[in-house]
């Protein structure tokens, strides 16, 4: 007979984990414990059911039967405690330690979480901010069990039961460095553009909205003269350094970045899409007084970012 009754809710954790990811490294990072934990309190699991639940294999680690048999229980009872207990419970910003995890791209993470914590400096001083990575499988899984409190982003159709609301709406610009021989011809011609060297981001992992743009860059411009690709939109734009290459990213990555590294900004000579930029979350946690707080702060920095 299994038992679930006796195990704590750090080592119920841990083992959800790794049955998730397939791996102790990326569990560790998931739960925001050291390794050596994880893998202490997964050694206690294996000897409560007399069992290794993990195999290690070539494709990660893989679960044993038994490990298949109590996977669901487990996700049950991690589910009943993140709904009732974590919900219900009163949350003061002044003496919190909680740690938010909050899913965005790069560039989302370079302006949201230090913005974040300025923010809860004075208010919530023991608050902690974590940075999860985007991924198209794992992003409505992360926030439906509650792994991830938030996403910042423009992500189509992430599921039913994510609720998702408009913090801004950008647009897309080219950049390059100030220096560039197209740099004082004005407005970018159709011509001029296909002919320039370019760098583009990609968003394929992600599954984020840039993508629509990706393929139809990839489409207007000659394969030979996209000479970089890169999938990071805060990096892309330090790669411009004293090249030729032209870069066509979201305003607002662009803004944050012009002045540090000398860019022009200009329209590009093709239509592109506007797209609204908005942070996610499962309908389980909308009740949570921890997690209201948590969105009515980045409403109130993106959003009043977004007006100036």
């Amino acid at each position: 007979m299994i038992r679930l009754a006796d195990i704590g809710l750090a080592e119920l954790q841990v083992f959800d984990a790794v049955y998730r990811y397939r791996s102790v490294i990326e569990a560790s990072r998931s739960l925001d414990l050291p390794q050596p934990t994880v893998s202490r309190w997964l050694a206690k699991l294996r000897n409560h059911f007399r069992d290794t639940l993990f195999v290690r294999t070539p494709r990660g680690m893989e679960p044993t039967r038994t490990a298949e048999a109590i996977a669901g229980p487990v996700r049950d009872m991690l589910q009943i405690y993140r709904d009732r207990l974590m919900q219900e419970r009163s949350f003061d910003p002044a003496t919190t330690a909680r740690n938010f995890r909050i899913a965005a791209s790069d560039f989302g993470q370079l302006t949201v979480l230090p913005a974040l914590d300025r923010w809860a400096a004075q208010t919530a001083p023991r608050a902690r901010f974590s940075a999860i990575a985007l991924g198209r499988e794992t992003l409505p899984e992360g926030l439906e069990t509650g792994e991830i409190d938030l996403a910042v982003g423009g992500f189509p159709a992430l599921a039913s039961g994510i609720i998702e609301q408009t913090l801004y709406e950008d647009e897309y610009v080219c950049a390059f460095r100030q220096n560039h021989p197209l740099a004082g011809d004005g407005a970018l011609t159709l011509s001029s553009f296909q002919s320039a060297r370019h760098i583009v981001v990609s968003a394929r992992i992600a599954g984020h909205v840039h993508q629509q743009v990706e393929d139809q860059l990839l489409a207007t411009l000659v394969p030979e003269n996209v000479r970089l690709t890169s999938y990071a939109f805060s990096l892309a734009p330090m790669l411009i350094g004293e090249t030729d290459l032209i870069l066509t990213i979201p305003r607002r990555v662009a803004g944050f970045l012009q002045s540090q590294l000398g860019l022009a900004i200009v329209r590009p000579p093709i239509e592109l899409p506007r797209f609204r930029v908005k942070q996610y979350w499962h309908e389980r946690s909308k009740h949570d007084p921890g997690h209201r707080w948590l969105r009515q702060g980045i409403v109130e920095l993106l959003s009043n970012r977004a007006r100036k």
